[in-house]
């Protein structure tokens, strides 16, 4: 897994099945998983399972070994805090107003009488 100080954006994003898998997997961090297994944990398709896996793999969140998966525990807290970090935007977002005040005249106006 690359530095997190790097800043290149985390390859997996909620509402997605990538993030559905590394998330069931860091939560079993260190237990290999068939596909099949992980096919039944999760509400990932059968057909997509390989891609998935493959991109992934590609991206080293996950380890492979034996026609299994897994995160390497050394991984899992890292991770597991990314995935959080992901979760904490992504709320940050659906709570933010609709109307973008700052777009208007005289925000900095609204903001202080605000405060």
């Amino acid at each position: 897994m690359s530095e997190s100080n790097d800043h290149t954006p985390f390859p997996v994003l909620p509402d997605t099945d990538e993030y559905t898998v590394l998330s069931f997997l860091v939560r079993y961090s260190g237990e290999r998983f068939t596909p099949p297994e992980i096919v039944e944990q999760t509400t990932v398709s059968e057909r997509e399972i390989s891609e998935m896996m493959e991109y992934l793999l590609e991206h080293q969140l996950i380890c492979h070994s034996a026609e299994t998966y897994y995160v390497d525990p050394d991984q899992g807290p890292e991770l597991k805090r990314r995935l959080k970090s992901i979760d904490a935007v992504v709320r940050l977002f659906e709570y933010t107003p609709d109307d973008d005040i700052y777009s208007e005249g005289g925000w900095e106006d609204q903001v202080e009488s605000i405060l």
